[in-house]
């Protein structure tokens, strides 16, 4: 027999439960995420810091460009491993 098509209404509250659980689930992830980041920052070291002065390294060196990260992807475009053909055209088009 064929699925009923659920209504508008029906529709928008599955989508508001999904959002609800994204919304759980995304919580979840920050603490263990927080957590983790933590316990890298006191391996470091950090537990000697003060607060303040932890957030203001950690907001520095975020809104730092990476010295380690190719100039393309700090420019917003990824940074692609050019193999094969890619790399084969190039060098033809080059001569």
């Amino acid at each position: 027999m064929a699925k009923k098509k659920p209504s508008a209404l029906e529709a928008l509250t599955r989508h508001d439960e999904e959002r609800l659980a994204m919304q759980t689930k995304g919580a979840e992830l920050r603490r263990a995420a927080a957590l983790e980041l933590g316990l890298i920052v006191l391996d470091a070291g950090g537990s000697r810091l003060g607060a303040d002065a932890l957030r203001r390294l950690i907001a520095d060196a975020v809104a730092a460009p990476s010295q380690d990260r190719p100039a393309r992807e700090r420019a917003g475009k990824p940074a692609v491993p050019r193999t094969g053909a890619a790399v084969e055209s190039e060098e033809n088009s080059r001569g």
